[in-house]
C-alpha cells in the first residue's frame, strides 16, 4: 500500500480563498520513501504578513515560482493510487482540492489524519500538534512550518503509528483490492516487491482482512514458501490472498514478539507452523551447580540458556565461570555472581541492538524479567527515561521461548546491549 504524505503552506486569509505557496509530497510504501515532490508555488495573490513571519516565505520568493496549474500534473502522478496522509489532513486536502476545482478537475483520494491516529495510538498527550508529538517521541523536526520539513516529520510519525497499530486498523481500512485473471500471475505479482529482510508480513483477503501473519529474517523467501506450497493450507492461502503487506523490524527477536502479539490481537484464519527449536540442550542450575541437559517440554521453562550441542553449553558455562569468579574461591558466591549476571529481573531494562536502517536502533523493554514492549529510535536521539520509552514503544508480551532467545542473544552471541533505565 502506498501513501502520499504531504504538507502545504498557504497565503492565509478567508476560508477557501487561501492560495498554496509551498507543497511537499513524499510517496511512502510503509517502509521507505519512493518518490519526492517539493516546490514553492506562486499563489497569484499576496501572502499575509503573519504567514511570512511564520514560514519565512515572502512574496518575492514565490514571484518566479511555478503556478499551481504548472504543478498539477506532477501532483496527480505522485498521489496516484495512494492514500493521502497529513497532520490535520482535512485542511491540506481541502486546499488542494480547491486548487484543482479552479482548474475544473475533480481531485479525489482517500485520506488518513495523523492527529486522529495519534490520539488513539499515543494517548494522554497534552497537545497533538506536530511539534509537540515529535518532541515527545524523539522525532527530529527541522525547517518547522516549511512544507518539506513538516511533511518529512509526518513520514516519521506515520511510520511510528504503523508500528504501534497492533490491530492493523490503518492497513485494513486503506487496503486496495488487487484482482488478477490468473492465480499464478497473482502470486508472482504479490511476491515480486517483498524484501529480503527481517520483519513481519501479513496476507490479506479481498476485503483487506488479515488471514495470515508470520515473521522471518527473509520476508520474501518465507512468503514464497507459504504461497507456493502444495499442502492444503498453502493452496487455500493462494486462493484467498489478494494483498501482502509487511513491516521491517531489523531484529529477528522483535519480529517474533511482534508476530506473536499481532496473531493474538487479530486472530487470523490461518496460523503459522510452529518453529522447531534447533537448540536441543539447556543450561540449568540444579543442586547448587550448573548442568547441561537435553531440553524437553517439561524442563524447558527452567533453562537459562539453550545450545545446539552439550559441548557448546559446557564450554560456554566454563568460560563464564572463569570470567566472573575473579579471585573468588567460594563456589556459592561464584554461582550467585553468575545468577545475578544472567538475571533480567531489574525493574527497568532496555536491550538495544540493530535497527531497521542505518542510524537507528531497535530496543526491547523489560520490567522485572517480563517483556513489556519494543520500539525503535534514532541514534542521535538517546533514550533518557522511562517516560520517553513508553511513548515510543509498542506494548507487547512474550513467551518463554522468546525470553530464552533474548537471553541467548544477550549473553551468548552478544547481539544486544543492556542498560538500566532511570525512572
Amino acid at each position: 500500500m502506498d501513501y502520499a504524505i504531504l504538507d502545504v503552506e498557504t497565503t492565509g486569509g478567508k476560508f477557501n480563498e487561501e492560495g498554496i505557496i509551498e507543497i511537499a509530497v513524499y510517496r511512502f510504501d510503509g517502509e521507505k520513501i519512493t518518490d519526492t515532490f517539493i516546490s514553492l508555488v506562486n499563489p497569484e495573490k499576496e501572502i499575509h504578513f503573519y504567514v511570512q513571519k511564520l514560514t519565512g516565505i515572502t512574496n518575492k520568493m514565490v514571484r518566479t515560482a511555478p503556478k499551481f496549474y504548472e504543478l498539477a500534473k506532477r501532483l496527480v502522478e505522485i498521489t496516484d493510487e495512494t492514500i493521502i496522509v497529513a497532520h490535520n489532513v482535512a485542511f491540506d486536502y481541502r486546499v488542494i482540492r480547491t486548487e484543482f476545482s479552479r482548474l475544473g478537475f475533480n481531485f479525489q483520494r482517500p485520506t488518513l489524519d495523523t492527529i486522529s491516529l495519534s490520539r488513539t495510538l499515543i494517548p494522554d498527550m497534552s497537545s497533538y500538534s506536530l511539534g509537540n508529538l515529535c518532541t515527545a517521541v524523539g522525532i527530529p523536526l527541522s525547517d518547522r512550518h516549511r512544507a518539506h520539513g513538516d511533511a518529512r516529520a509526518t513520514v516519521k510519525l506515520f511510520q511510528l503509528l504503523l508500528a504501534k497499530d497492533l490491530q492493523k486498523n490503518i492497513i485494513q481500512s486503506s487496503i486496495k483490492q488487487i484482482r488478477h485473471q490468473s492465480l499464478n500471475k497473482k502470486i508472482l505479482y504479490l511476491l515480486e516487491e517483498l524484501p529480503l529482510e527481517t520483519g513481519v508480513f501479513y496476507l490479506q483477503d479481498e476485503n483487506g482482512k488479515i488471514i495470515y501473519i508470520d515473521q522471518s529474517t527473509n520476508i520474501a523467501n518465507k512468503a514464497r514458501q507459504i504461497l507456493t506450497g502444495k499442502n492444503k493450507k498453502s493452496i487455500e492461502l493462494q486462493i484467498k490472498t489478494e494483498s501482502i503487506t509487511y513491516e521491517l523490524t531489523g531484529d529477528e527477536i522483535i519480529a517474533k514478539i511482534k508476530a506473536q502479539n499481532e496473531i493474538k490481537v487479530n486472530v487470523p484464519e490461518f496460523k503459522p507452523k510452529r518453529e522447531t527449536n534447533s537448540s536441543i540442550y539447556g543450561l540449568y542450575f540444579e543442586f547448587n551447580q550448573w548442568v547441561i541437559n537435553p531440553l524437553n517440554s517439561k524442563n524447558k521453562k527452567y533453562a537459562w540458556l539453550s545450545f545446539s550441542s552439550a559441548e557448546k553449553g559446557i564450554s560456554f558455562i566454563n568460560k563464564t565461570i572463569e570470567k566472573l569468579k575473579g579471585k573468588e574461591e567460594d563456589s556459592d558466591l561464584i554461582n550467585q555472581h553468575i545468577l545475578d549476571y544472567f538475571s533480567l529481573d531489574e525493574p527497568n531494562i532496555i536491550l538495544y541492538g540493530k535497527g531497521r536502517a542505518l542510524g537507528e536502533n531497535s530496543f526491547i523493554y523489560l520490567e522485572n524479567g517480563v517483556v513489556k514492549g519494543y520500539g525503535f529510535y534514532n541514534l542521535h536521539s538517546q533514550i533518557k527515561n522511562l517516560s520517553r520509552v513508553k511513548k515510543i514503544m509498542t506494548s507487547a508480551l512474550s513467551s518463554r521461548d522468546i525470553l530464552m532467545k533474548i537471553r541467548n542473544k544477550l549473553f551468548i552471541t552478544e547481539g544486544f546491549k543492556k542498560i538500566l533505565l532511570a525512572e
